[in-house]
């Protein structure tokens, strides 16, 4: 990433009808408040979408709280997604038109919400990055397929897309960017926990996991 203005974050359909049915809700839950405090750290725009909202409700409350602590210029807004099994077209022609270079995805369902918008920024050209610890679906068993099939798209396609855990992807950020490290160091050392407990809830040993090395790059 050359400079916060050409990165965003996307948070796929945080909303309160999944917090009681998608497995490690608050493991995803806690990366996505991470990632928003990254974002606001460093000046990265942030972007939500919400699948249905009749439906499955609103945003979290916690997202809502965190979004309001940003500086208006770093919000994006909440895109509405109509159709379930789509994504924000308006979404991703807004990434475009900004000229985004660098997207980094967490949220739920990984199978439905996040695998298609994911896919459809990298027919754009955007660098996407993935981030493994924040992102999970109702039925676990789908997570992993979910992350192959991303996997897949990128490397038949000769997409750039990065597959990766918050923490890897958040030292990324502030190493290619050169941006003061002070700050961001107390942010990883304040959630050591939480980020210790969401790589054992969504990457930990066992067949539920998401195989593969977390950090690799597919080109």
């Amino acid at each position: 990433m050359d400079s916060p203005r050409d990165s965003a974050l996307i948070i796929c359909d945080m909303q309160e009808g999944y917090r009681g049915s998608v497995p490690h809700f608050s493991s995803v839950l806690a990366t996505a408040l991470r990632m928003i405090r990254l974002a606001r750290l460093v000046g990265i725009r942030v972007f939500l979408t919400e699948g249905r909202p009749s439906i499955y409700g609103s945003i979290v409350h916690e997202i809502e709280h965190e979004i309001a602590q940003l500086p208006q210029e770093l919000f994006g807004g909440s895109f509405i997604k109509t159709k379930y099994f789509g994504h924000s077209m308006k979404l991703t022609q807004t990434v475009t038109s900004k000229k985004f270079r660098h997207v980094m995805v967490c949220g739920v369902e990984a199978h439905i919400g996040v695998r298609v918008q994911t896919i459809e920024l990298m027919k754009t050209g955007v660098i996407v990055n993935v981030i493994l610890d924040g992102i999970s679906s109702r039925n676990k068993e789908e997570i992993a397929p979910s992350v192959a099939t991303m996997r897949d798209v990128a490397h038949l396609n000769k997409f750039i897309a990065y597959f990766g855990t918050s923490e890897t992807i958040a030292y990324a950020i502030i190493g290619n960017l050169k941006v003061p490290v002070e700050n961001f160091l107390a942010l990883i050392q304040t959630e050591s926990q939480s980020i210790s407990t969401g790589l054992k809830n969504l990457l930990g040993s066992g067949d539920d996991t998401v195989s593969g090395d977390s950090s690799e790059a597919i080109e």
